[in-house]
């Protein structure tokens, strides 16, 4: 709870934009915890609810605050598997936002050092496959143990972007 997590995204071009990840709040949902995320940028709020069972970090839905824009992920979107083993894959394919169809695979490789300007980590690598739409989409993230993500990156095509992360919270 308040643990936050700045990154900075640069576009192929060289545009930067930064944004913050906060855990807003836990709720109870059929009595297991569920855990608002919020992404603050230049753009409108982001709200992630996720859960956490044994082996996985699930997604369950998405909301753009100012325009209410929603996703109730249909099924339950299998986000990650946790923890990451190198050899791990899993496929996920549902509903997203307004009802458009997702294909996902995702496999995991790892560990790696990634250096970004929050430091050096051993992060796991996942590989995400994504058809949405018709539209075909890579993204590649970097996760570390105790700190979540460190780096991500996403290449539709035509357009490429880098996140890395900034600062995260410290552990003791």
């Amino acid at each position: 709870m308040g643990d936050s997590w700045k990154f900075r995204s640069t576009t192929a071009d060289g545009k930067q934009s930064e944004f913050t990840i906060k855990v807003l709040s836990e709720e109870k949902e059929n009595g297991k915890p569920l855990y608002q995320v919020e992404t603050v940028s230049t753009f409108q709020p982001i709200h992630d609810w996720y859960s956490k069972p044994s082996g996985w970090v699930l997604m369950h839905r998405q909301e753009y605050v100012k325009s209410a824009m929603k996703a109730e992920y249909q099924p339950t979107k299998q986000f990650l598997k946790n923890p990451l083993q190198s050899g791990d894959s899993w496929q996920w394919k549902g509903k997203g936002m307004m009802g458009v169809d997702i294909d996902e695979s995702n496999e995991v490789a790892g560990p790696e050092t990634v250096s970004v300007p929050a430091g050096k980590f051993e992060a796991m690598k996942v590989t995400t496959k994504v058809v949405q739409g018709g539209a075909p989409v890579t993204k590649t993230y970097w996760y570390a143990g105790g700190v979540g993500l460190v780096k991500s990156m996403t290449d539709t095509g035509s357009v490429k972007s880098t996140t890395e992360l900034v600062e995260h919270p410290a552990r003791d």
